[in-house]
């Protein structure tokens, strides 16, 4: 630890930079900014926003060192950054920058939810509108890199012919694995309001013949069609931690009643070690679920391979992938 009152100074301003930054992103300052330097003016009337309230926001960008400021007075998105904050990029990070915007209002709440028990006044409402495009659109950015190196560590999901894509958000994930092995079909299984979000991410990557959209809740609807045969590689990525206990073993074991024998269940999530204390984003991340949802936590490594082992999975594997998450193989034994 460093000086223990910097420590401290850092920790409890830290929502100072990030309320700066995520308001931005949400004004549209990032995209207003893709062709270069403009001025203050400009931007403002651009913008629809108040020029001395802008003016003052894009200083404070500047000071954090994600804008650059010219003698010209005009401002510009630093340049290592712009490829992220482009919201038309193709690496753009815009949509789960908005969804966090979205979610200040239920950390405000948190020594509320603490002394309650219960989650933020706003989790029984469902997401709408822009709220949840940027949450699904959000899926997106978190996944579009991380997809690529779960592809890169599982080749063997190449060797697989059908693969459901369980709560898949957008279809990022069911995209990259059916780009990389063009013998994959893949399904799509998320809730009506974003199954056609799904359909139109999956539409634009030329897809739409080997992909399709299944919409239902994964807790009781059918996860696989009628006539259909089994599944033989399911993806459960970043879904069990807004889940109870009780509900990640039914889903999980609803999801391995969908797997042909020796099928493949891979689970990615954001695990903790026993500790429960480490690694320090998913210890964070549990706060999350916390003020978001009824039971939904980070689960260790260890709980999860409990809950496949009770299903009687096999094979089971720990793998780290993306910084800050893990990925958990387990196969349904062939039968005999």
């Amino acid at each position: 630890m460093d000086d223990p009152r910097r420590f401290l100074d850092r920790i409890s301003t830290g929502y100072q930079d990030a309320i700066i930054l995520l308001a931005a992103n949400h004004l549209g300052v990032f995209g207003a900014l893709r062709d270069g330097p403009r001025a203050v003016d400009d931007l403002a009337d651009d913008l629809a926003c108040d020029r001395r309230a802008l003016e003052i926001l894009l200083l404070a960008l500047a000071g954090a060192g994600v804008l650059d400021r010219f003698a010209t007075g005009q401002f510009a998105t630093r340049a290592a950054l712009a490829p992220l904050l482009d919201p038309a990029g193709p690496d753009s990070i815009h949509s789960i920058l908005d969804h966090h915007h979205h979610l200040l209002a239920r950390w405000t709440q948190l020594a509320t939810v603490v002394r309650t028990g219960e989650p933020a006044a706003d989790t029984a409402a469902p997401r709408t509108g822009r709220a949840l495009r940027a949450f699904i659109c959000g899926m997106k950015d978190i996944s579009r890199r991380s997809s690529q190196e779960v592809a890169d560590l599982l080749p063997e999901l190449g060797e697989r012919r059908r693969l459901l894509d369980l709560g898949g958000g957008p279809g990022t994930s069911a995209i990259t694995f059916c780009r990389r092995w063009p013998g994959l079909r893949a399904v799509v299984f998320d809730l009506p309001e974003v199954a056609p979000i799904a359909a139109e991410e999956i539409a634009a990557a030329g897809l739409a013949d080997r992909i399709s959209v299944l919409a239902g809740d994964y807790h009781v609807d059918p996860l696989l069609r009628e006539g259909d045969e089994p599944y033989d590689a399911v993806y459960v990525s970043n879904v069990i931690h807004s889940l109870s206990e009780p509900e990640t073993r039914s889903l999980l074991a609803r999801t391995a009643g969908v797997l042909a024998p020796g099928g493949l269940l891979v689970i990615k999530d954001f695990f903790l070690a026993d500790s429960r204390a480490e690694p320090a984003f998913g210890a964070r991340f549990a706060v999350n679920m916390l003020v978001g949802t009824i039971g939904g936590k980070s689960y260790t490594w260890t709980e999860v391979e409990s809950c496949c082992r009770a299903l009687g999975m096999c094979d089971l594997s720990r793998s780290c992938v993306a910084v800050n998450s893990g990925v958990l193989t387990a196969r349904r034994p062939r039968e005999r």
